[in-house]
């Protein structure tokens, strides 16, 4: 599995929760943006929890971009 998904028990340490019921209501109360696997098991992307958690998220592109919308009609 990619290092930025990350496991079930990087999930348990961090929530505390031992079941899938329990660690998906924990997300969910968070408001931590999640998907379901097929096992049954909710991925989440290291990013989502740094986030929750305050870490400050880096620009995705190097220095500010702003779009000029001024002459669409």
């Amino acid at each position: 599995m990619s290092a930025e998904i990350l496991t079930e028990e990087d999930l348990a340490t961090i929530s505390e929760a031992r079941t899938r019921p329990s660690m998906i209501a924990w997300l969910e109360s968070n408001k931590i943006p999640y998907l379901v696997a097929k096992s049954g098991w909710p991925r989440v992307h290291r990013k989502a929890i740094e986030r929750a958690l305050g870490v400050p998220v880096e620009e995705a592109v190097s220095g500010a971009v702003k779009f000029n919308f001024d002459d669409l009609k």
